[in-house]
């Protein structure tokens, strides 16, 4: 698999496991991660983040996430 995919599998993963955690739809974790600049985060740090569970990466969210303006 290329990297590209590997980075795109790895951003969906951790949408589905925000959504999961705050209860919200993929839609919904995806929009609030977006406009608080945690796509951006997962991107670029891919190859830390990827190597960590996703408890601790949804942290890492939560706390970027709330730094930029989020709510959760």
């Amino acid at each position: 698999m290329s990297e590209k995919k590997q980075k795109i599998g790895f951003t969906v993963a951790c949408v589905n496991e925000f959504a999961r955690y705050c209860n919200l739809s993929v839609k919904e974790a995806f929009c609030y991660l977006f406009q608080f600049k945690g796509i951006a985060f997962i991107k670029e740090n891919y190859e830390v983040e990827h190597t960590l569970d996703f408890g601790t990466i949804v942290e890492d969210l939560m706390i970027l996430c709330r730094r930029n303006g989020g709510t959760l």
